[in-house]
């Protein structure tokens, strides 16, 4: 539940050119709407989990002292979220967080002074101030994970984990450098056997004062334009039919049936431009381009300003296909003035 949390604190760590104090990171935290209880957990686990990939052979304690309480580190979801992210972090992170660990300050003192790490065993961690009583829900930072499982629930499938049947899910959460405004990137993954590659990501953009408006959009944006084709391609052609197309793709090495997610609008409250004549460009410059048979993706994205072509972004399997690109940024526009955007998303099946 606290895979998003965790990003959102080792951002607020992260922030300014020298290391933030304690306070400056709890005031980032809750100006940022996660809630006191979740803030001062995630200013106390954070840079004990980090700071354990710097101890090395030294034997940390499975416990800790909360007030009067001894208590299992492990019995802590932000703690167990915390050392989960902490076995992935570049040098930087481990560096910037870990390093506030008091444990890692203990230790450094007893190798200086000739002790020999393998010797060392800490005693439980200590907390200067007990810990608020744990919160009930996300906290205010919600796990866009949990929420993609979510999605698959309401659309009736059981969920196992992380999976779906065959279709395995995930959902990472990448902060913008800090602004006036919270920005957060959020990569849908997804692995199926029928896919063309080992997997299908969908990223969107979230901005937000908060880290539930920021990636509760990427959510909405994610529900709407790519979750459909997903299940309908994936795991039931029923799925969502109200929200897919269908087009047939004929090609030299059989034909495909295209699943249709619904164009979005972005950055404007105007309607995007129709994208029928540009895809029927795009789906016959695909009939020159070796297909296995199995499952592709395909994804279009268009940015104009004032009628201006700024971005012209089509993604095959994931990557860029420079021929799609071409006849995107070549295509006549007639969408509205000032910055527009629009955003499509398929899969392209093996037809039967």
């Amino acid at each position: 539940m606290f895979d998003a949390a965790v990003v959102a604190g080792i951002a607020a760590f992260l922030q300014g050119e020298s290391p933030p104090d304690d306070a400056d990171v709890y005031t980032t935290l809750t100006r940022q709407g996660v809630e006191p209880w979740l803030a001062e957990r995630l200013l106390v686990f954070l840079p004990v989990a980090f700071g354990r990939v710097l101890l090395g052979a030294v034997t940390a304690s499975a416990d800790f002292v909360d007030g009067e309480v001894t208590r299992p580190l492990a019995g802590d979801p932000v703690f167990q979220a915390a050392t989960a992210r902490a076995a992935t972090a570049n040098r930087d992170e481990v560096r910037r967080i870990g390093l506030r660990s008091s444990e890692v300050t203990a230790v450094n003192e007893a190798l200086n002074a000739g002790s020999a790490a393998a010797d060392l065993e800490l005693l439980p961690l200590t907390l200067p101030q007990p810990l608020p009583p744990m919160g009930t829900g996300d906290g205010g930072v919600p796990s866009v994970r949990e929420a993609f499982a979510g999605l698959l629930r309401e659309h009736g499938f059981a969920v196992d984990g992380s999976r779906v049947g065959a279709l395995e899910f995930d959902a990472q959460v990448f902060p913008h450098p800090p602004g006036r405004q919270l920005m957060v990137q959020v990569d849908f993954v997804v692995r199926h056997p029928a896919l063309a590659k080992d997997r299908v990501v969908e990223s969107f953009a979230g901005v937000g004062e908060t880290w539930q408006d920021a990636l509760g959009q990427t959510v909405r944006k994610f529900g709407r334009g790519s979750l459909h084709p997903i299940l309908a391609v994936l795991l039931d052609r029923s799925a969502g039919a109200d929200q897919v197309e269908w087009d047939r793709l004929s090609h030299p090495g059989g034909a495909f049936d295209v699943c249709l997610g619904p164009l979005l609008g972005l950055y404007s409250a105007a309607p995007p431009a129709p994208i029928g004549p540009l895809l029927d460009a795009l789906l016959a410059a695909l009939g020159g381009v070796p297909l296995s048979r199995a499952v592709h993706s395909l994804r279009v994205f268009t940015m104009h300003q004032d009628r201006t072509p700024m971005t012209a972004e089509v993604l095959l399997d994931n990557q860029p296909w420079a021929a799609g690109q071409a006849i995107v940024a070549a295509a006549r526009y007639e969408g509205p003035p000032g910055l527009v955007g629009s955003r499509l998303f398929a899969l392209l099946a093996p037809a039967a």
